[in-house]
C-alpha cells in the first residue's frame, strides 16, 4: 500500500489527540526506516501543539514542513485565491451570507416572540454558532488535499533521502486554528531558517499548476535555487511568485525566510485551490506527489552542489 493509500484509508483525519497519536506512530515508524530519529515537541500558545520533528532542523540547510492537523467540516468550500485577496474575500461571502440570513431570521422570530432584547441575543447566538461550527464543528472526514497531501509528500520525500543530515521535516500542528503550531515552534526556536530554505507543502494534490511562493525579503541565490528545483515538468506547471504578491496563509508565514508550495486549478476567476475544508476535498494526485517529490530532491542536490 502506498504512503497516500494508507494515510487515506487509516489516518485521514488528524483532529483529536488520540487521532494524532495513531498519525505520531506510523510517521514515526517511516521516519526511523528512512535514518530520521523522530519526536514529538509540546508547546503551549493557548492552544496546545505536539510538532513533529524528524531530523535535525537546527543542522538541516533545508528544512521541509507541512501542517498534519485537519480540519472542521465547512458548510460551503473553502475557496482560496491566493493572487487575490478581494476574489478570496468574494468566495467567502455565501458563507457569511448564510450565516448573517440564519441570524437574522432567528433574531426576529425569538424579537416578536421574546422581546427586542432577546432577539438581539439569539441573532448573535446563531451566528457565532453557524460560524463557530466552521472551526470547532464535527472533523471534515476528507482531507485529502488539504493537508494529507502535504504531509504525504513529507513522507515521500523523507524516504526518498534515506537519512540525509542537510534535510529535517517538521509536521506542524494547529494550523487551521491560527498556525498555532508554527508560530509557537518559531518563537521557540528563533533564528530557526537563518541561511537555510524552509518549504512549507500546504494542499500540494488538487491542481496541475503550482504556485512555488518565495518570501518577501527572498534573495537572487533562493530566486535561482527555487525556479531551478521547479520547472515545468510532466504536465504540471511552477508558477514562481512572491509573497508580496500572493497570500498564502500557511506556515511558511511564520518563519521569516518560509517559503511555500501549492497546487492549484486555473478557473475563469484566476488560480485557486478548491473543495477544501469540505465533503468534497477528495482529490489528491499521486502525480502531485511524484511532482513534488522530485523537485525537493532536485531542490536538495542544487543545495549540495552549491556547498561543494
Amino acid at each position: 500500500m502506498s504512503v497516500l493509500d494508507m494515510l487515506l484509508t487509516r489516518y485521514q483525519v488528524r483532529r483529536n489527540a488520540r487521532q494524532k497519536a495513531a498519525f505520531f506512530q506510523y510517521a514515526s515508524a517511516i521516519s526511523h526506516s528512512a535514518g530520521y530519529p523522530c519526536r514529538v515537541e509540546e508547546l503551549k500558545s493557548g492552544l496546545t501543539c505536539r510538532n513533529i520533528i524528524a531530523g535535525d532542523p537546527e543542522k538541516a540547510r533545508v528544512i521541509f514542513t507541512a501542517h498534519y492537523d485537519t480540519c472542521a467540516q465547512m458548510l460551503l468550500p473553502n475557496l482560496i485565491y491566493p493572487q487575490s485577496r478581494v476574489k478570496t474575500v468574494l468566495a467567502q461571502m455565501p458563507l457569511i451570507l448564510i450565516c448573517v440570513l440564519a441570524a437574522l431570521l432567528f433574531g426576529a422570530l425569538a424579537g416578536r416572540l421574546l422581546g427586542r432584547a432577546a432577539g438581539v441575543a439569539a441573532a448573535y447566538i446563531v451566528y457565532l454558532s453557524l460560524f463557530g461550527l466552521n472551526f470547532f464543528g464535527p472533523a471534515n472526514p476528507h482531507t485529502a488535499n488539504d493537508n494529507t497531501s502535504g504531509v504525504a509528500a513529507l513522507l515521500e520525500i523523507m524516504t526518498a533521502l534515506s537519512g540525509d543530515q542537510n534535510a529535517a521535516f517538521i509536521f506542524f500542528d494547529q494550523e487551521e486554528m491560527g498556525k498555532v503550531g508554527s508560530k509557537a515552534y518559531a518563537k521557540t526556536h528563533p533564528g530557526l531558517t537563518q541561511g537555510k530554505v524552509l518549504l512549507n507543502l500546504d494542499c500540494v494534490g488538487d491542481g496541475d499548476d503550482f504556485l512555488v511562493i518565495q518570501p518577501k525579503n527572498s534573495d537572487a541565490a533562493l530566486d535561482r535555487l527555487l525556479r531551478a528545483a521547479f520547472p515545468d515538468e510532466n504536465g504540471k506547471r511552477a508558477i514562481h511568485c512572491s509573497a508580496r504578491n500572493t497570500n498564502y496563509n500557511s506556515d511558511q508565514k511564520s518563519f521569516e525566510n518560509g517559503a511555500a508550495v501549492a497546487a492549484c486549478r486555473n478557473g475563469r476567476w484566476g488560480f485557486h485551490v478548491p473543495r477544501i475544508h469540505t465533503r468534497r476535498d477528495t482529490v489528491c494526485e499521486q502525480s502531485n506527489l511524484d511532482y513534488v517529490r522530485a523537485c525537493s530532491l532536485r531542490l536538495m542536490n542544487e543545495i549540495k552542489g552549491e556547498k561543494q
